[in-house]
C-alpha cells in the first residue's frame, strides 16, 4: 500500500480482512457439517462430507491470509519454531490451527473412510491407488468397523465445535484487546465475531450444496434441507442483529466520554461519512433484508430465493469485517482527524490479492470435490469406471 498523507496510515488492508471472514466460514460450516452427529439432525447428514471439506479449504485459506498481508514471508516457519505465546495474540493462531488441522484431517479420514476402501477395491486406473493411499491400510469394513468410526466422528465434533468457538473467538478477542483504537476496544467483539461466523457459515453452505448438488452433481435439491438451514439462519441473524445494534450503541457511549474520539466516530458512521453506506445499508441493511426472506415459508424452499438470502448474508459480513479492520483504523489514536483510505487494485493489500485468495478457494475446493468421495452416485461411476453417468 501507498503510503497516506498524515500521522497515521492504514497498516491492516484486504488480506486482514479476508482473514477473519474466512476463518468465520470455518467455524461456520464445520458446526454445520457436525447437525447430524452431535446434535442428532438427521436431515442434514448429506452436508457431513460436504462440510468438513469446505472447512478444510477455509483453513488453508485463512492462513494464506496473514501470509499475504507480511512483508517478509520467507520467515513463516518461526512461527512454528518459535514460541510467541503470550507475547503476541497472533501467536495463539499457531497453536489452535495446527490443532484444527489436525483434527479436520483425521475427520476427513474417517468420513470418507467406508468409501475410500470401497474405490481401493473396484476402483480404476489412478483412482484405485489413490484411494487405497487414502485408507493408509486400513480395510475393515465389519460393522463394528462402522461402528466405531460413528463413535470417534462424533467426539471429533464436539471436540471441533469447541476449537471453531476457540479459533474464531480469539480473533475478536485480538481487536476487543487492543485499547489503543477506539473502535476495537470492546469486550462484544469475540461474540460479534462468533454469532457472525455461525450467520456465514450457514450462508455459505446453503450456496454451495446449491451449487454442488444442483449445478455440478444434476441432482435435485432437497427443499427440506433448504427449509432447515434457513430455519437456523433466521434464528442467527436475530441474534447477529442484536450483538451489532449492541455493540454500535456500546461503542458510541465509549466514544461519548472523549470530544475528539466522539467527534471521528460521529464523522465515520454518519453525516455522509466514510462508513455510513458500508454500515447502515450493507451491513446492517443487507441482514435485514434477508431476515425478512427467511420469515416467508414458501421463500425458504425457493432455490432462488435461499440463493439470494445466502449472498446478502455472505456480503453483508464481509461488511461487518471490512467495517472492523479497517473502519477501526480510520479512527486514529492521536485524533488528528480520520485517516484516508485508498483501495490500491494491484499490489499488497489491494483488490488483485482479494481476488487471488477468493480464486485459490475455488480451486482447492474444486480439486478436493474431484479427489474425494462425497458424492453416492459419483463413487458408484466410479467403481465401475464410468465418470459422470450418472449425472
Amino acid at each position: 500500500m501507498h503510503p497516506l498523507p498524515g500521522l497515521e496510515q492504514i497498516y491492516w488492508g484486504m488480506p486482514l480482512v479476508l482473514y477473519p471472514y474466512f476463518s468465520g466460514l470455518v467455524a461456520g460450516s464445520f458446526i454445520i457439517s457436525t447437525l447430524s452427529k452431535v446434535f442428532g439432525l438427521r436431515q442434514f447428514e448429506p452436508l457431513a462430507k460436504l462440510g468438513v471439506a469446505l472447512t478444510l479449504v477455509f483453513l488453508l485459506v485463512a492462513a494464506l491470509c496473514p501470509l499475504s498481508e507480511a512483508t517478509q514471508r520467507t520467515r513463516f516457519l518461526e512461527l512454528f519454531t518459535r514460541d510467541h505465546i503470550p507475547y503476541s495474540p497472533l501467536g495463539l493462531f499457531i497453536v489452535i490451527w495446527v490443532a484444527y488441522l489436525a483434527l479436520v484431517l483425521v475427520e476427513l479420514y474417517l468420513i470418507f473412510r467406508q468409501d475410500n476402501i470401497r474405490l481401493a477395491e473396484s476402483g480404476h486406473g489412478w483412482r484405485r491407488s489413490w484411494h487405497r493411499f487414502l485408507t493408509f491400510g486400513s480395510r475393515d469394513k465389519s460393522e463394528s468397523s462402522i461402528h466405531r468410526d460413528h463413535t470417534v466422528l462424533v467426539v471429533l465434533s464436539a471436540v471441533g465445535i469447541f476449537l471453531a468457538f476457540l479459533f474464531h473467538g480469539y480473533v475478536g478477542f485480538v481487536f476487543g484487546a487492543l485499547k489503543a483504537r477506539p473502535l476495537w476496544s470492546n469486550p462484544l467483539m469475540p461474540p460479534l465475531f462468533l454469532i457472525s461466523a455461525i450467520v456465514s457459515g450457514i450462508a455459505v453452505m446453503i450456496l454451495a450444496y446449491q451449487v454442488i448438488e444442483g449445478i455440478v452433481v444434476g441432482r435435485r435439491i432437497d427443499r427440506g434441507i433448504l427449509d432447515g438451514l434457513m430455519k437456523l439462519l433466521m434464528w442467527a441473524i436475530f441474534v447477529d442483529l442484536f450483538f451489532d445494534v449492541v455493540a454500535i450503541l456500546n461503542t458510541g457511549v465509549s466514544e461519548y466520554t472523549s470530544d475528539p474520539i466522539n467527534w471521528g466516530f460521529l464523522q465515520l458512521f454518519y453525516g455522509g461519512g466514510p462508513l455510513v453506506f458500508s454500515y447502515w445499508v450493507v451491513e446492517l441493511g443487507f441482514l435485514v433484508l434477508a431476515l425478512l426472506i427467511t420469515f416467508v415459508p414458501g421463500m425458504r424452499r425457493s432455490i432462488m430465493w435461499t440463493a439470494l438470502c445466502s449472498l446478502l448474508v455472505l456480503v453483508s459480513v464481509f461488511a461487518m469485517r471490512f467495517n472492523t479492520v479497517i473502519g477501526g483504523e480510520m479512527q486514529p489514536k492521536v485524533s488528528q482527524g480520520l485517516v484516508a483510505y485508498q483501495f490500491p487494485a494491484t499490489g499488497m493489500d489491494s483488490l488483485q490479492v482479494a481476488i487471488g485468495i477468493f480464486a485459490i478457494a475455488l480451486a482447492l475446493i474444486s480439486v478436493l470435490l474431484l479427489l474425494l468421495p462425497w458424492e453416492p452416485t459419483w463413487v458408484d461411476a466410479w467403481a465401475r469406471g464410468k465418470v459422470g453417468d450418472e449425472k
